[in-house]
């Protein structure tokens, strides 16, 4: 029961996560899921 709920939880979680990427595009600059690389290369 509590491992289907689970599952459920991350599938859907994916979908939408996947839906937002699709319907917005790859973010350039996420607001607060910065990269110590990406700030490094656009600095």
């Amino acid at each position: 029961m509590r491992k289907r709920l689970i599952l459920w939880t991350f599938m859907t979680s994916a979908l939408v996560a996947i839906t937002v990427w699709t319907v917005l595009g790859p973010p350039d600059q996420p607001p607060g899921l910065h990269l110590p690389s990406r700030t490094a290369a656009v600095r």
